[in-house]
Order: structure tokens, then sequence, then C-alpha cells
């Protein structure tokens, strides 16, 4: 028994991807050394970052202590003040992560 035409009905089935993006950025060259250079640590205001950075600076900390650690905090989890991406600027590398 076949169902009457007026019964049936059409489902539409969205695939949800982007596109992928034309433009991506390289990643930044490794540095040979963290000796003697500035790291920043950019807390990002998620949930736990700061323990999570904490620990990530201990680390670091002693495996490179002629490193100089500086420490940020954006004032939300959306984009930076230009005030402080000048200021991460001025570091060799930066660190930043999710916590949450």
């Amino acid at each position: 028994m076949n169902a009457p035409d007026a019964t049936r009905r059409t489902v539409l089935v969205y695939e949800p991807v982007a596109e992928a993006g034309k433009n991506q950025d390289a990643l930044a060259r490794r540095l040979p050394t963290l000796d003697g250079k500035v790291i920043g640590l950019l807390n990002n205001t998620k949930d736990l970052v700061d323990v999570l950075l904490g620990e990530v600076k201990s680390l670091l900390q002693k495996d490179f202590p002629a490193a100089e650690f500086r420490d940020f905090r954006k004032e939300s989890v959306s984009g930076a003040a230009p005030e402080l991406l000048e200021q991460v600027a001025t570091c060799d590398a930066v660190v930043t992560a999710v916590g949450d």
C-alpha cells in the first residue's frame, strides 16, 4: 500500500558547515629559545584561565629562567582593547588559553 500524495512531506536538510576561509594567517615561527625573551600570558577572563596560565608560567620559568614574563588580562572574552594589543605586541611570544 502506498500512502496518498497528500500525506507526503518534503524535509529540507541543511549542512551547518561554513565554507573554508580563503585567507588564513600563517603560524608564527617558533623561537629557538625562550631564554632572554619576553613572554606574555594573556588571560581572556574565561573560567580557570588564571589557574591554567599560572601553571604554564611556572613550568616555563623552570625551563627558561632567563625569560621575562608579563601578565595581561582582557576586560572581557570579546575583542581586546587597542591599548592591550599594543602592550601584548611588545612581547616576543604570547600564551593564551581557554580554561573552561
